[in-house]
This record gives structure tokens, sequence and C-alpha cells, in this order.
């Protein structure tokens, strides 16, 4: 199937009348607000919306205190990555991956960031590259943040024995020295 992410910011029903209702409460009513601060990107599978959510460049709706102390990532050049959802019945198919793969694709050099309310979630932002950076100190309403960081540090190769090659390609060797008693090399 052909798959691209599609910004929907200027047509936002094709990702409103997937959500479930209890998320359009959330969002519908505000979006006239939230709309010059955030985009929607859906994931499409040849016409059919398959996936969506919504990213943020300030000010999130209905801010936790936790997400609250976290808005200096804005001033740090993050984005909010919130509302990702996928359709009960097309889950399982990795589109919630395909949609954050195709999401940070389409800017190399952006950041983003997120906040989790449900554990269980924390290996599939894990398993997407996303680094777990904090953990809220309320046991009552737990929430996680993430991050992830486009990769800019090039590694140079490693050679068969797990050792990196230097710069022009050799392997770096080490070496050790032992002074012997009267202080030469050995």
């Amino acid at each position: 199937m052909n798959s691209h992410l599609i910004n929907a910011t200027d047509n936002p029903e094709q990702f409103f009348n997937m959500l479930p209702e209890d998320w359009q409460v959330l969002i519908v009513p505000y979006w006239e607000s939230y709309k010059d601060v955030a985009k929607i990107y859906v994931l499409k599978e040849d016409e059919e919306v398959v996936a969506g959510g919504l990213v943020f460049s300030k000010s999130l709706p209905d801010m936790s205190d936790f997400e609250r102390a976290q808005q200096h990532l804005f001033s740090e050049g993050y984005l909010y990555i919130g509302f990702i959802w996928v359709p009960i019945d097309k889950r399982n198919r990795q589109l919630a991956s395909q949609w954050l793969t195709l999401l940070k694709n389409q800017d190399p050099t952006q950041k983003y960031w997120l906040t989790i309310e449900e554990e269980w979630l924390k290996h599939f932002y894990e398993k997407n590259d996303f680094k777990l950076i904090k953990e809220s100190d309320n046991d009552d309403d737990k929430e996680w943040l993430f991050t992830w960081r486009p990769q800019t540090e090039v590694r140079r190769p490693e050679t068969e024995d797990g050792r990196r090659k230097s710069e022009d390609g050799r392997r770096k060797t080490e070496v050790r020295r032992r002074k012997t008693e009267d202080g030469s090399l050995k």
C-alpha cells in the first residue's frame, strides 16, 4: 500500500472524525484557538486516513503541572507531539510507528518531546528511538517525559574486534607500556 504523511491542518475533520468521542471533546471545541500553534498530520494509505496526531509549537492545551514544568523545551527548539491515534480496526500494523518515522523524516533536524500517562506506552516510544528523560513524582497520576533528537553524531566504523577505526581507517591499538625499575619502557 502507498502510505504518506499529510498536513491536514486546513482540513481537520479527516482527523477529528476518526477520534474516539472522549478525544473529540478535548480537541474539537478548542481547535480554533489551537490551530495557530498546532498542526495536524495524518497518515494515509492510498486515500484512507489510518493514523494521525497533533504537533504543537507552543502552549499545550490543558497542561498538567508536569507538562507545564517542561515548557522550556519549546525555547530549546522542540515541538510537542500529542494525541496520536490509530483506529482500533487498524491497530497492530505499526501505523503509529510509521506516522512517527515519517514525521521525523519530514525535517531531519527537528527535535520533539511528548508525555505519556500510561506506563505500557514507554516501550512503544523507546522502540521508536525516543529517550525517557523524566518521570513525575505524583504516584496517583504518573507521567513520563520523552524526547527525540536527530542523530547528528557520525560514528566511525568498527573493526572486526569491535574497536573503533581512526580517521584514516586504521585500527586504533592500545599500547601498554610498563616502566622498568630504571624508568625505561619495555
